[in-house]
C-alpha cells in the first residue's frame, strides 16, 4: 500500500514564548485607554470559537491533540508538537488516539473516515467506512472495522512499519487488543453462528475460544495484565459467564445451574464482569429473577408514606441496585462468594483486593439529603467476615475513600478525617490535634459539611494526602507522621494535585467508583495546581522527592486541563482570562520555557475587551467580601455608565473565564456583549446565613452595589440585575426587597419556596426537599419546622413590592426547576399590573441548547437591558437621599 501525499495543511512557525501573559495581565487600578486597540463590532461574532479542549497527549510528551469548537462550522482537531514546532489541522473527528510508541495519530472523521498520520514523515492515509479502530499495545499495528457490502464488517490489520494489510477477517463485530502483546480477541458472526476467536498477529494463528448458535456474545475484556479475559454469552436472557486464561489455555464457564445451587432466586446478569490483575478472581453481578407484582397488572403507581423514598426513586433503586448482587468467582477453585447481600446490597471495592466496603442505602432514610447515611462495614471476601467501620456515615463520595491497596478506609465525619485499618480493625482520628481546618466552610451549607478533600496516597498505602483550605498534608495512616508540605496559608495560595484529566484511569472499584483513590509516585514528580486567592492568578508546580515544591509558572487568569505523560519533558495546559482568549500552551519542566502552541480567536486580541478591578465591601456583620468589576471597553473616565450585576454565589472568580462576544449562550448572558456596548459588569461574592438564602443575597448585593456607586463611575439610576437558576431565584427575591435596579432578568427561577419545597425533580426521581434543607437553599430544616423562614425568603410572597421590570425565562422541559415557577411569578405580576415579560422555550431544559433559541434569548436579554438602562429617562425614577446622594433602598 502506498501512502498518499500529506494533506494535513501543516503550519510552520517559530517558537514563541508566552509574552502576552505580561502584556495582557491584571490591570489593577490603572485604566488608561488602549488607543492601539480597535473598537468591536457585532458583525465579528460569528468568527470566534466557543471552546477549546485538550484531548490526548502522546506517551513521549512530544505531541498533544486538542479540539476547537466553532458554532457555525463545527469542531476542528488540532495536533501540535509540544515544543511548538509543528501544527496540523484536521476536520471534526472522534476517537482521537496516539499510538503507544508516539509515532502515529488516529481519529475517525464525521464522514466515517479513519485518518492515520505518520508523525515522523508527516504523511497521512484515509480509510473509508470505518466504525472503530485500535492501535496495538506497542504501536506496531492498527486494527480497524470497515463496513462492506450488505453492512458486513471486516477487520483489517495493518502493519504500520511496512504500511501493509497483513490480515482481513470478514464478519467481525468487535475486537480488543491484548494490553501487552500483539494478540487480539474478536467476535465473528456468520449467519446464526457466532464465535469468539484469539488472533496472534505475529504467528498468524487463529484460535477459536467459543462458539454459539443463535446466542450472543455480549462483551469481552482482558484484565490489566493480559493473563486472562472475561466474556459473556447468552440466549433469550439466559447468560453464561466465561473465564479464559491465556497463559494456561484454560476456559471455564459459569452457568445459572451452578448459581442456583446456592442462590435459588438469582441468575447471572448481563452486567460487565471484572477480572483482577492475577487472573484469579472474577467480579460479576447476579440479578434477582422477576416476580409478578401488582405494578405489572395495572398502570397505577403505588406511593406509600412509609417507604424510605418516593415511588419513582424506590422503583429505580429496586431495578438498578437492590435486585443485583455483587459476587466473586474463583474459576480455578470453582468457588463463588457473595460480596453484596440482601441486607447490605451496596458495595465498593477494588477488584485486586479481597476487601469491600458494604452498606445499605435506605437504612436511615428518609433523610432528605442527596446522598444517604449508612453504617459502613468492611467485608473480607475470602472469609466472608463482616466488621463495622462506622455508624451513620454520610456516603457522598468525597466523604469516603478506599486506599489503593485496600489497607485502609478513610472517612470524613464531624469535621475530621478518620482512618480505619482493615487488618487490625483499629481506627484513629487523624486530624483532631492539628492547627488546621479540613472542613470546607467556604460553602457555608447546612448538614454534612464537606471536606476540602483527600487527594490520594503515596506508595503502597504508606502515606495519605489530605487538603486543608490552602495546603497539602502528608500523614502516615497510624498518625505518627503529620507534615504540611506546602506554605499556602502564609501566602494565600491554594495547592492542589493535578489529576491529569485526560489520563486513562483504570478504576479498580466496581461500584461507587468515587470511593476509589489514586496512588502517586514522588519519584516521578507530582504536578500541582496553584491558585492565588489574592488576585486569582493561577500556576503550576512540581512536588518531588524530599517534599520539595518547585513553582514552574504563575500567570494572570486561569490555568486548567493540565496534561502530562509519565517522565514527561513537557506539560501542556490551557490558559484564559475574561479579556484573553483561550490558548494552549506548553512548558518545559527543566528549562521552565513557556510556549504558546495555539492561540484561539487570535484576531479578537486586536480589539479592546475591557479591564477589571476588585472591589471590597463589608456586610452588616463585619464580614469582608469582594467582587470583580469589569469596565466597559474604550472606557472614558469623564462618562457615567450603566451596570449589570450578575449573581449566583461566589462570582468574583468569573473574571478568569473567557467567552467571546456571542449570542449563543446557554443562559443568555455574555459579559463581553455588555462591556463592549458600554456597560460595567459586576460579579459580587455572596455568602449565606443558614435559613435566609434570599436575605443573605440581598445584603451582599446591596453592599457590593453601594461600594461601586461610591466610585462615581456608575449611574445609580441605570442598574440591571441578572441571574439564572439559583441566581434567578436571588434576582426574583432581591427586586421584591429593593428598588435600586432599573431592570432585572431571572432565568429558570424558583419564585415560590413553599411550592418548590413540595415539588419533584422528575428526571432525578427525587423531591426538592433535600435541595431546600441540606443543599444550596440552606434552610437547614423542613418547612414544617421553620415556616416563617421559607415565607420570608420567597419572592412570590412579596411580589406586590416589585417596581423593577422583570424578564422571566424558562425551558418547558425543565424538571430541575419546574418552569411553572416562572409562570406563577408572571401571573402574579400580570394580575398586579406590573411590567414583566416571560419567555418559555418549547423542548428546552434548564439551559437552552438549540442555537436559534440561544440567539433569541441572548438578544431578548440584551434588548431588555438596553430599553430600561439606556433608552428610558430614569433620572426621577427613585428618590435620592440628601445626606448620602445615594438612592433610597426599600428593605421590607
Amino acid at each position: 500500500m502506498k501512502w498518499s501525499q500529506n494533506r494535513l495543511g501543516l503550519l510552520r512557525r517559530k517558537r514563541s514564548t508566552v509574552l502576552f501573559f505580561l502584556l495582557l495581565g491584571y490591570v489593577g487600578n490603572g485604566f488608561a485607554q488602549a488607543s492601539q486597540k480597535q473598537q468591536y463590532s457585532e458583525k465579528l461574532d460569528s468568527l470566534w470559537s466557543m471552546g477549546t479542549y485538550i484531548s490526548r497527549m502522546s506517551a513521549n510528551s512530544q505531541w498533544v491533540a486538542f479540539e476547537e469548537d466553532f458554532p457555525y462550522k463545527g469542531r476542528e482537531v488540532i495536533i501540535s508538537k509540544t515544543n511548538g514546532a509543528k501544527l496540523f489541522r484536521l476536520p471534526e473527528s472522534y476517537a482521537l488516539e496516539f499510538s503507544a510508541d508516539s509515532k502515529w495519530f488516529g481519529c475517525i472523521s464525521n464522514k466515517k473516515e479513519l485518518i492515520l498520520i505518520d508523525l515522523e514523515s508527516e504523511k497521512e492515509e484515509r480509510f473509508s467506512n470505518i466504525g472503530s479502530y485500535q492501535f496495538s499495545s506497542d504501536g506496531n499495528y492498527v486494527g480497524m472495522l470497515q463496513e462492506g457490502p450488505a453492512n458486513i464488517m471486516e477487520l483489517l490489520i495493518i502493519a504500520l512499519k511496512t504500511n501493509s494489510v497483513i490480515r482481513k477477517i470478514p464478519g467481525v463485530t468487535a475486537f480488543d487488543w491484548h494490553p501487552t502483546e500483539n494478540i487480539l480477541l474478536a467476535t465473528t458472526q456468520e449467519r446464526l453462528e457466532r464465535k469468539l476467536i484469539s488472533l496472534d498477529v505475529h504467528k498468524g494463528v487463529v484460535q477459536p475460544l467459543f462458539m454459539t448458535m443463535e446466542g450472543t456474545i455480549e462483551y469481552f475484556d482482558w484484565n490489566n495484565s493480559g493473563t486472562a479475559a472475561v466474556f459473556l454469552s447468552g440466549m433469550e436472557g439466559n447468560y453464561q459467564l466465561h473465564y479464559y486464561n491465556k497463559n494456561e489455555n484454560i476456559h471455564r464457564m459459569l452457568t445459572n445451574n451452578k448459581i442456583q445451587e446456592k442462590f435459588l432466586d438469582y441468575s447471572i446478569s448481563n452486567r460487565i464482569g471484572y477480572l483482577d490483575n492475577d487472573g484469579k478472581k472474577l467480579i460479576f453481578y447476579l440479578k434477582a429473577d422477576q416476580t409478578t407484582d401488582e405494578s405489572t397488572t395495572n398502570d397505577a403507581e403505588n406511593w406509600k408514606t412509609e417507604d424510605p423514598w418516593i415511588a419513582p426513586r424506590m422503583q429505580t433503586y429496586k431495578k438498578q441496585e437492590e435486585s443485583f448482587l455483587l459476587m466473586a468467582w474463583y474459576p480455578k477453585l470453582g468457588v463463588i462468594r457473595e460480596i453484596e447481600t440482601e441486607n447490605l446490597p451496596s458495595a465498593s471495592m477494588d477488584i485486586n483486593n479481597e476487601i469491600a466496603v458494604v452498606f445499605n442505602k435506605i437504612q436511615y432514610e428518609p433523610l432528605y439529603k442527596f446522598y444517604p447515611n449508612a453504617d459502613l462495614y468492611i467485608k473480607n471476601i475470602e472469609t466472608g467476615t463482616t466488621n463495622l467501620i462506622c455508624r451513620n456515615q454520610y456516603t457522598e463520595p468525597d466523604f469516603i475513600k478506599i486506599s489503593p491497596q485496600g489497607k485502609y478506609i478513610s472517612y470524613f465525619k464531624n469535621n475530621h478525617w478518620w482512618v480505619y485499618n482493615t487488618a487490625s480493625g483499629v481506627e484513629i482520628n487523624l486530624t483532631k490535634d492539628l492547627n488546621a481546618v479540613f472542613v470546607n466552610n467556604e460553602q457555608n451549607r447546612p448538614g454534612d459539611a464537606p471536606p476540602y478533600g483527600l487527594a490520594g496516597w503515596l506508595g503502597f498505602d504508606e502515606q495519605i494526602i489530605i487538603y486543608d483550605q490552602f495546603d497539602i498534608w502528608v500523614m502516615s495512616p497510624d498518625g505518627s507522621v503529620k507534615e504540611r508540605i506546602t506554605e499556602g496559608k502564609e501566602n494565600s495560595i491554594q495547592y492542589r494535585i493535578n489529576q491529569n484529566y485526560i489520563q486513562k484511569i483504570s478504576y479498580g472499584s466496581v461500584t461507587r467508583r468515587d470511593f476509589w483513590s489514586k496512588s502517586f509516585d514522588l519519584k516521578k514528580g507530582i504536578v500541582l495546581e496553584l491558585l492565588d486567592y489574592k488576585d486569582y492568578k493561577s500556576g503550576v508546580g512540581i512536588w518531588s522527592g524530599d517534599n520539595k515544591i518547585e513553582h514552574l509558572l504563575m500567570v494572570e487568569g486561569k490555568i486548567d486541563q493540565i496534561t502530562s505523560a509519565d517522565n514527561s519533558e513537557f506539560l501542556v495546559y490551557r490558559s484564559q482570562r475574561f479579556d484573553r482568549p483561550i490558548s494552549i500552551n506548553s512548558i518545559n519542566i527543566k528549562t521552565k520555557e513557556n510556549t504558546v502552541l495555539y492561540q484561539t480567536n487570535e484576531r479578537l486580541m486586536e480589539y479592546d475587551l475591557g479591564t477589571t478591578e476588585f472591589i471590597k465591601y463589608q456586610l452588616n456583620n463585619g464580614t469582608q467580601m469582594r467582587g470583580s468589576l469589569l469596565y466597559p471597553t474604550n472606557y472614558n473616565p469623564e462618562k457615567i455608565y450603566p451596570m449589570i450585576v450578575a449573581i449566583y454565589e461566589r462570582k468574583s472568580r468569573d473574571i478568569n473565564n473567557f467567552m467571546p462576544p456571542s449570542n449563543l449562550m446557554r443562559d443568555g448572558f455574555n459579559q463581553l456583549k455588555f462591556t463592549i456596548n458600554g456597560y460595567f459588569v459586576l460579579y459580587p461574592d455572596i455568602i449565606y446565613n443558614i435559613g435566609n438564602p434570599g436575605i443573605s443575597a440581598l445584603n451582599a448585593v446591596n453592599a457590593a452595589v453601594e461600594k461601586v456607586l461610591e466610585t462615581g463611575k456608575v449611574d445609580k439610576e441605570r442598574l440591571g440585575l441578572i441571574g439564572h437558576s439559583f441566581g434567578g431565584y436571588e434576582t426574583a427575591f432581591i427586586i421584591t426587597q429593593t428598588d435600586i435596579f432599573a431592570a432585572a432578568v431571572a432565568g429558570a427561577a424558583i419564585t415560590d419556596m413553599v411550592n418548590f419545597y413540595h415539588e419533584v425533580n422528575w428526571d432525578w426521581s427525587r423531591t426538592q426537599m433535600w435541595r431546600m434543607e441540606n443543599q444550596q437553599f440552606r434552610f437547614g430544616d423542613s418547612f414544617y419546622i421553620m415556616k416563617e423562614s421559607y415565607y420570608r425568603n420567597s419572592p412570590l410572597y412579596y411580589v406586590e413590592n416589585i417596581k423593577t421590570p422583570l424578564l422571566l425565562w424558562a425551558g418547558k422541559k425543565d424538571t430541575n426547576i419546574n418552569w411553572t415557577q416562572s409562570v406563577q411569578m408572571f401571573l402574579a405580576l400580570k394580575r398586579l399590573g406590573k411590567k414583566s415579560k416571560m419567555l418559555l422555550f418549547k423542548g428546552e431544559n434548564h439551559d437552552i441548547d438549540k442555537s436559534y433559541n440561544q440567539d433569541y434569548l441572548s438578544r431578548s436579554i440584551f434588548d431588555w437591558m438596553e430599553i430600561y438602562l439606556k433608552e428610558s429617562n430614569n433620572s426621577k425614577r427613585f428618590p435620592v437621599s440628601k445626606e448620602t446622594g445615594k438612592p433610597k433602598l426599600k428593605i421590607n
